[in-house]
């Protein structure tokens, strides 16, 4: 038998072992190897010197024996029997006999396996296992092997861990394993193993561990330096039908993807290891990482080289499937807005549905909330928005419709920087657009003379007689004026208003809408706001508005300079005294920050919240310290520059001009009367948003369009103060168009009518179970009919009523039973939170009691009736389970 040649990391295994046991009583090992030694003369081998000597002969085995150095060790190399050196080199030898340089020898030791021989089942992994062991052994130890007993699975799962440079056995997951091999280090180190022994690593890998795993290894080594995690995201698109027959293309992919990760892959695996890169992939997305982009990338660039492009463009998860949704989504507006009706609607909801739900969204995230709002507008449009029919009607229609389509329409025309999003938003806006515009030409023909108004509606000059007095009278006041602030942008600001402790009020009418107020005419400061404080129809400055408001309200009001304060402070003495002082029953406040920034900046790109506006968070506070109701306001709204033509007329406001400049056009309004308080009580004003008759700035106000034309009015209480009289807890103010889907002509109308007067609100079980994290008050409603009355036969079952007691002293009212129940029946057994809420007439904090009551109620034997999706805003009512469990009958 041919002896092998020694190499030092063998020998240094080899030597070890004996330097370390205890039946060493020799100074000289021989060693079984061909006498040719290329490595150093001596090697220190746990602080101990060992003379490599070459056994050519028995004389220069016996001569290096005995000339070695004090306190060095002898290894004499040979490939000489042991009758060819004599007795006198065998007996000076460890053991009395040549030794075995057996690589396998050292590994049981570097195991802590109690025997000494290691099984075949080890041995059967290949030659290459010992010394792949000796040169990937890093300073700590291989993991001890379980029990002592050493296995090939242990062997193999212990390397792995070397390669890949992972802590313990236990790291091998799915997904764990994957990543390091996209490491340019760990790479090199497995690339740099010779071929046997990375082909057997690959193997054992596979039929020891994974084999995807060993399908992960062997991407490692193909050219390119391809992503293992691209190529394993290419490999679960290819076998995502598991063992289904493939089309030709997906056949002849895989064909080719064997390049990557080795011949007939089995279907389990090649899922698992899609599984794995997924999860990878994911997990960068979420933190932002680039290698998610990078990766996704070589993936599409993978299916390319496959000729499976197609592939990509299917996937739900690589981003070329992302952007076959999203032009999908794009050309779905487009139709829905050349034709708008429910189901183009519905085609819209469905495609952002389908991006939503995608693998990559998070890629799609800065550009979903705009996507979001298109699709609403899609649906505003398909709900077939009409004129008004007076001025009463049509800021009320504003307030609570268009007042919501124009703060959409805001995030629609920043628009998106993905070509096929951007032209469909183009159209969509424009067509929004141009409905709004016949919507304010509409409301702008009752404006002349003196038009009623009443209800929800407040003139200008009545807000104070009509609102800030009367409730005074309940408690203090605050009101803060925020000069130039439209519809659209207090439905921006007021979220933010629950999380700093206030709860809006509305005044207890059957629509519970925010008040809204019609300006002065023109729609500018010195006209409306002067009004507002005068409280009668009044042209002014500061002065003026500081004097009549003190004289009508017994008032007190700070303007900008007022409100400068001190380095420290965020509001002047004088104010927080004033809004701290009991005696003081009104205070007020004008922030102009709105209106300075239609001079000044882009009002598009300008997302209002409460600190982007000067000095109210600073007020709310003091307010909020004092315990005094605010009312929030405007004293005219605005239109934002979106691409206007200039008709030029000389010293003219912006939106406004005298009569002799010339005639009326189609897009203008002539106004007279009482409430134009311009000169000669007469002016033309710009209906249309689309026309200015002064330089361009990013917003304008003066004209007669509704969005300068309405006043939101928001009314808030500290939380847990008091409610005045005649007012309630304001319900979502969301028209349904916002949360709920469009409905077909044959669907139910989705609208639940509130009585005229509600009973004083009850709590529900405090025992319930919480569903939005809120206790619940119920307010009875009036019952609707809607569908085929479900909801009024459920009312009459036995089964009801004898349930109906079950939540205690405090049972749900009928009525509410009634106008949840038809509310969700109306859209097909699911609705937003937030229309069940206006449904029942609450607010949306306190429909989670309501919902656990209800819940116990109709949820028979915990049956399912009424339960919230997984989404957390969406209540589910499943009707077939309803009729069955109450006995209602068929429908």
């Amino acid at each position: 038998m041919t002896a092998p040649t020694a190499t030092e990391s063998a020998l240094r295994e080899h030597l070890a072992v004996w330097i370390s046991g205890s039946r060493r009583h020799t100074r000289t090992i021989l060693v079984r190897a061909q006498p040719t030694w290329t490595g150093p003369d001596v090697l220190t081998i746990r602080d101990t010197r060992v003379r490599i000597v070459e056994g050519v002969s028995g004389l220069a085995a016996l001569d290096a024996m005995r000339s070695g150095g004090s306190g060095e060790l002898i290894a004499v190399l040979t490939d000489l029997t042991e009758a060819q050196l004599g007795t006198a080199v065998v007996l000076e030898a460890h053991t009395q006999h040549i030794t075995d340089l057996d690589e396998w020898s050292i590994v049981p030791t570097l195991f802590g396996a109690r025997e000494a021989s290691v099984p075949r089942l080890v041995r059967d992994l290949g030659p290459w296992v010992p010394r792949v062991l000796v040169s990937l052994r890093r300073d700590r130890p291989y993991p001890p092997a379980p029990g002592a007993v050493l296995s090939a699975e242990h062997v193999v799962r212990s390397l792995l861990i070397s390669v890949l440079n992972l802590d313990r056995v236990e790291d091998l997951e799915l997904s764990t394993a994957l990543t390091p091999l996209d490491d340019p280090g760990v790479r090199t180190r497995f690339q740099e193993l010779d071929v046997e022994s990375r082909e057997g690593l690959v193997r054992a890998s596979a039929a020891r561990v994974d084999q995807h795993l060993g399908m992960a290894l062997r991407a490692a080594t193909a050219p390119g330096n391809v992503s293992v995690v691209a190529v394993g995201l290419v490999v679960g698109e290819l076998w995502a039908g598991g063992a289904v027959p493939p089309d030709a293309a997906t056949a002849a992919a895989r064909v080719r993807v064997e390049r990557y990760v080795g011949t007939s892959p089995s279907a389990a695996a090649s899922q698992r290891y899609g599984a794995a890169a997924r999860l990878i992939a994911q997990r960068w997305l979420a933190q932002g990482d680039r290698h998610a982009r990078d990766v996704f990338d070589q993936a599409e660039a993978i299916c390319g080289d496959l000729g499976w492009a197609e592939g990509a463009s299917a996937s739900d998860f690589l981003p070329a499937g992302l952007r076959a949704r999203v032009a999908r989504f794009a050309a779905t507006i487009e139709a829905a807005t050349a034709t708008p009706d429910a189901r183009a609607s519905n085609d819209v909801d469905a495609a952002l549905a389908a991006v939503e739900a995608h693998g990559a969204r998070a890629t799609f995230d800065r550009s979903f909330p705009t996507a979001r709002m298109a699709a609403r507008l899609v649906r505003w449009l398909a709900s077939r928005p009409v004129a008004s029919h007076s001025v009463l009607d049509a800021l009320s229609v504003y307030s609570t419709d268009g007042g919501w389509a124009e703060r959409a329409l805001g995030d629609l025309w920043d628009g998106d920087t993905d070509r096929g999003l951007a032209d469909a938003y183009q159209v969509l806006a424009h067509s929004v657009q141009a409905t709004r515009r016949v919507q304010d030409a509409a409301a702008t023909a009752w404006l002349t003379g003196n038009p009623p108004v009443a209800g929800d509606v407040t003139p200008v000059e009545g807000l104070l007689s009509q609102l800030i007095v009367p409730l005074s009278a309940s408690g203090r006041v605050l009101l803060i004026v925020l000069d130039g602030m439209s519809v659209p942008t207090a439905l921006e600001l007021v979220p933010e208003l629950g999380a700093l402790g206030w709860t809006e009020l509305v005044r207890d009418t059957p629509a519970r809408h925010r008040g809204v107020a019609l300006a002065a005419l023109p729609t500018v400061t010195e006209y409306s706001r002067t009004s507002l404080f005068a409280g009668e129809l009044l042209a002014g400055n500061q002065q003026v508005e500081k004097a009549r408001f003190a004289g009508a309200a017994n008032g007190v009001v700070y303007h900008k300079d007022d409100l400068r304060s001190q380095a420290g402070h965020a509001l002047p003495a004088v104010v927080t005294s004033a809004i701290a002082d009991p005696a003081r029953r009104i205070v007020a406040a004008v922030l102009n920050t709105i209106d300075d920034a239609l001079a000044s900046a882009d009002v598009d790109a300008v997302r209002w919240s409460l600190r982007t506006i000067a000095h109210i968070e600073a007020l709310l506070a003091a307010a909020h310290e004092a315990g005094r109701t605010v009312i929030l306001t405007s004293d005219h709204g605005h239109v934002v520059e979106r691409g206007s033509e200039l008709r030029n007329v000389p010293q003219s406001p912006a939106r406004w001009r005298d009569p002799s400049t010339g005639p009326v056009r189609a897009d203008e309004v002539f106004v007279s009367g009482p409430r134009v308080l311009a000169p000669g009580g007469t002016a033309v004003l710009a209906v249309s948003d689309g026309i200015r008759y002064a330089a361009k700035k990013a917003g304008y106000h003066g004209g007669a369009s509704l969005a300068e034309l309405a006043i939101p009015i928001i009314v808030l209480k500290p939380r847990g103060a008091s409610t005045p009289a005649g007012w309630v807890d304001a319900p979502p103010q969301e028209p349904t168009w916002w949360n709920e889907p469009s409905r077909t002509s044959t669907e139910a109308p989705n609208v639940v009518e509130r009585p005229t007067k509600a009973r004083t609100p009850r709590a529900a079980d405090p025992a319930a179970p919480p569903l939005f994290e809120a206790e619940s008050h119920v307010v009875p409603v009036k019952p609707a009919n809607v569908n085929d009355g479900i909801a009024e036969r459920l009312l009459a079952s036995a089964t009801y009523i004898a349930r109906r007691g079950i939540v205690g002293r405090h049972p749900v009212d009928d009525a509410v039973t009634t106008a949840v129940v038809s509310a969700l029946v109306a859209g097909g057994g699911r609705a937003h939170r937030d229309t069940l809420a206006a449904a029942a007439g609450i607010p949306a904090s306190e429909l989670a009691g309501l919902f656990a009551a209800l819940r116990r109620v109709l949820n028979v034997d915990g049956y399912p009736v009424v339960d919230v999706d997984a989404d957390q805003v969406t209540v589910l009512l499943d009707v077939m389970l309803l009729r069955e469990q109450f006995e209602l009958g068929p429908g």
